[in-house]
């Protein structure tokens, strides 16, 4: 039998490959092993990334915490002291300090400066273009910045001090970090000589001292020696491979988050493609039906015919899945290359590492997923009787009219659990909501698949009547042919189906969402300006609320700040303080319990969440204190919020007047929230506000617009990024179109060559296959789309709440899109099978049995 194996793959090896590829099995393997590759590829790039900033630096001095505060800050003292321990060749101080950058324009950016080391060799960097900074008053820019903010050599360079004062410096080079595409760092830095730096700030403390070990000396004897000389318990002293082994410690487990999201697309890529597979081995075994036979009469016996199926598709994934280990790590790599070209200076660091682990991988999911997908067909090959050997081969009827009150009685019992899912769904939380709604999306997706084959005749008929009336006998012939074998049409359809669900459910759900915020946004915050710091740590001063105050264009203007206090027994939390007077006015959040129309002194406000994390309830009194003050706060009411761009209420809002209280020192806004008088427009408004803050850089002015369309922009990019990841099972599906109606021209060979000798012309031939594709398209897309729109609206129900109710919101336009897509793209998978159909000899068709 396994020589009757091995001649079967030689013979039908191309037609074994062509299934394998063109329903993309090596695709989905390419997922996700893309996936394994570009999570490892986190990890190998982080190592290199960090290495590039200790490269050269043999030992690491950090001081110790006690608590949450440095104890003996590292100073000039102690670095003095390191330089002159015996094996050290150099040592330095690194010390970074918030430095905003002042634009053309006037405004403030954030950015932060760096000392520059006299020793070159612990510099993290490459210089580019110019040089280093020579003396206090010359400066040097990461390439990026300077790209992007126009900056060129010999231009001034102004920076903000702590006291808000500008110093101006000018540029003389640019530079890179050590490690091309580094994400560490992103932002914009500057690189100044030590003492320049403390222009800008006071503190002259280092974050960390840096060195490097003389030549003879390893790590582990300079930490030593180091350790030894300073004999202080509260420095901490490391090799640099430790520092960077410490650093990766703290930074690796939050990277796998991005890989773990891309292997869910790989999940439903694995769906779409085992349908496919199904539906390939299923035609295969039924037109090997007359060999199939042949091999029992010659005593083969069901479970050889059984086993011989199965070495094909396991022959089958595994090519597969070696085509898709290759294109698993080339995916990773353009992945990589695509999130460099939008990092540091547009470069790409890219790493491919591939393990043993990752090569197991691809092949155990490209053979077992064949495998397991083409188990039915297989048993399907064992029912084949002996004397089928005698028979013409025949389209014939399918078994679909023998078990339609078997599937009619697994679609109603599918149907009536996801309903009742659904009803429970809805009555639940929206964390349970969701999930259970999730359950209800694959119970009646079960319902579909399970009556795909009763719904082919009533479906293809509705949708051929424009067919049959605009393209005649090949509109005919189209439908004919796609309700003839109606579970094999219902199978091609539903992995389509599949992809167009997930399409439907992530658009809309996306669509609702946003739009939904920017309701939330009009309702709870019906401002028309915010001012907010370019420099997040950096307040507003309270001249600027004085000066917004006045203008005659302004009705309100309301500050707000933020504070960490303690909270009694429930611990530490950030709460946000706000004019009192504001609330009802300026800020609406949704009041789930209590009452919220002002507040008062001592009155707090507690968000949903800080209510369930600490159960604090409406009147109840607690100890609110910081290191400076503290004041017994009573609970008025607990609400729930939207937050964006610029909109953060925290956990909790009590009055401004209670901040003083507390914290006395804090001096500042955070943001300042202004409502122009009635009939001033909002371009009025803006040129009067941009005027009065036009002395104060660090100032930003969003309009009520401006914040929700950066929201909008935000759900738009999620949608872009899905759309790109759930396309590939789309592009599987289409795929499987296309190699369903091939291997139905194999079987309808004498038929086709038939309909030629009848006069059939060959562009009416392929028309006809064309035709079949889109209805078959158009059947998987239609019950795709009601599924994810009707999954969506129940989702939103879920979602809902007071702070933000959810207005279902259909996209049209991008489904519409969707279904045109998919449409125009099923004839193109079909151009193929059906030029070969076309171009099949009359004669030589006439011929096949």
């Amino acid at each position: 039998m396994s020589r009757v194996i091995l001649a079967g793959l030689r013979a039908r090896t191309g037609r074994l490959l062509f299934s394998a590829i063109a329903i993309a099995i090596a695709l989905a393997v390419a997922f996700v092993t893309g996936a394994r590759v570009l999570d490892e590829a986190v990890g190998v790039g982080l190592r290199a990334e960090l290495a590039g900033q200790a490269r050269n630096v043999d030992a690491s001095i950090t001081a110790g915490l006690h608590g949450n505060q440095t104890s003996n800050p590292l100073n000039d003292e102690v670095l003095r002291k390191v330089r002159q321990i015996p094996g050290v060749a150099a040592a330095e101080g690194r010390l970074t300090v918030q430095a905003p950058l002042v634009g053309v324009t006037g405004r403030a950016s954030d950015a932060a400066a760096t000392a520059l080391p006299a020793d070159p060799l612990l510099r993290p960097y490459e210089l580019v273009e110019g040089r280093y900074p020579e003396t206090d008053r010359e400066v040097t820019l990461d390439r990026r910045t300077a790209t992007e903010s126009g900056y060129r050599l010999g231009q001034p360079v102004r920076v903000l001090t702590e006291d808000g004062q500008q110093r101006e410096f000018t540029l003389v080079g640019t530079f890179r970090p050590a490690v091309p595409g580094s994400q560490l760092g992103t932002g914009r830095q500057l690189l100044l000589r030590p003492d320049a730096l403390r222009l800008l700030t006071p503190d002259g403390s280092y974050s960390e001292i840096v060195a490097r070990a003389t030549s003879g000396t390893d790590q582990r004897q300079l930490v030593d020696q180091i350790t030894r000389t300073l004999d202080r318990s509260d420095l901490v002293v490391m090799t640099g491979a430790a520092a960077v082994d410490q650093l990766l410690a703290q930074t690796a487990p939050q990277t796998p988050d991005f890989a773990r999201f891309f292997s869910t697309f790989a999940l439903i890529a694995l769906a779409v493609a085992a349908m496919v597979i199904y539906n390939t081995f299923g035609i295969l075994v039924t037109q090997r039906t007359r060999e199939l036979a042949l091999l029992r009469c010659v005593g083969a016996s069901k479970r050889q015919v059984f086993t011989g199926v199965l070495a094909e598709a396991a022959a089958t994934g595994a090519v597969a899945s070696m085509l898709g280990l290759f294109g698993g790590v080339g995916l990773a790599a353009l992945l990589q290359l695509l999130i460099g070209a939008f990092g540091v200076e547009g470069e790409a660091a890219v790493h491919t590492p591939v393990t043993t682990r990752t090569v197991l991988l691809a092949g155990a999911v490209g053979v077992l997923v064949t495998m397991a997908a083409s188990l039915v067909p297989a048993y399907a090959a064992t029912r084949v009787a002996p004397v089928a050997a005698l028979r013409t081969r025949s389209d014939g009827p399918t078994k679909a009219a023998h078990d339609s009150r078997l599937r009619s009685a697994v679609t109603a019992l599918l149907a009536l659990t996801g309903t009742g899912l659904a009803v429970f769904g809805l009555e639940a939380g929206a964390e349970r909501g969701v999930a259970l709604i999730g359950l209800c999306l694959l119970a009646l997706l079960g319902a579909a698949l399970a009556a795909g084959p009763l719904l082919v005749g009533p479906i293809v008929r509705t949708l051929g009547g424009v067919p049959r009336r605009l393209a005649g006998t090949p509109g005919l012939l189209a439908c004919t042919n796609a309700t003839r074998n109606p579970r094999r049409t219902a199978a091609t359809a539903a992995a389509l189906m599949l992809g167009l669900t997930v399409v439907a459910l992530i658009t809309t759900v996306v669509a609702t969402a946003g739009h939904s915020v920017e309701q939330a946004i009009d309702r709870q915050y019906p401002v028309d300006y915010t001012l907010t710091s370019a420099v997040p740590p950096r307040p507003l001063p309270p001249a600027l609320l004085e000066t917004i105050s006045t203008l005659d264009e302004v009705a309100v203007a309301a500050p707000s700040q933020s504070l960490g206090v303690d909270l009694g027994p429930a611990g530490g939390y950030w709460l946000t303080a706000v004019d009192g007077r504001a609330i009802g006015s300026l800020l609406r959040p949704g009041v789930l319990d209590g009452q919220l129309d002002r507040l008062g002194p001592d009155e707090l406000a507690i968000s949903r969440q800080l209510a369930d994390e600490t159960g604090l309830a409406v009147n109840q009194t607690l100890p609110v204190s910081t290191r400076h003050g503290r004041v017994d706060m009573r609970v008025t009411a607990i609400y729930d919020s939207v937050d964006g761009p610029d909109i953060d209420l925290g956990l909790g809002l009590m009055d401004l007047t209670t901040l003083d209280t507390l914290d006395p020192s804090t001096t500042g806004y955070q943001n300042i929230m202004v409502k122009m008088r009635p009939g001033i427009g909002l371009a009025e408004g803006r040129s009067a506000i941009e005027q009065a803050v036009s002395g104060s850089p660090l100032t930003q002015l969003a309009s009520s617009e401006d914040l929700k369309k950066r929201a909008a922009e935000q759900f738009q990019q999620l949608l872009g990024y899905l759309w790109a990841l759930i396309g590939l099972a789309v592009v599987i599906a289409l795929a499987g179109i296309g190699n369903t109606l091939s291997l139905s021209v194999l079987e309808r060979t004498r038929e086709s060559a038939l309909l030629r000798a009848l006069g059939l012309t060959r562009g009416q031939l392929r028309a006809t296959l064309m035709i079949e594709s889109v209805l078959i398209a158009l059947m998987g897309a239609a019950l795709g789309l009601v599924l994810g729109v009707g999954s969506a609206w129940l989702i939103s129900r879920v979602a809902a709440s007071s702070a933000m109710p959810m207005t279902m919101t259909v996209p049209f336009g991008q489904l519409g899109l969707a279904l045109a897509t998919t449409v125009l793209a099923a004839p193109l998978a079909t151009l193929l099978p059906a030029r070969r159909a076309a171009r099949r000899s009359i004669t030589a068709g006439m011929a096949e049995p």
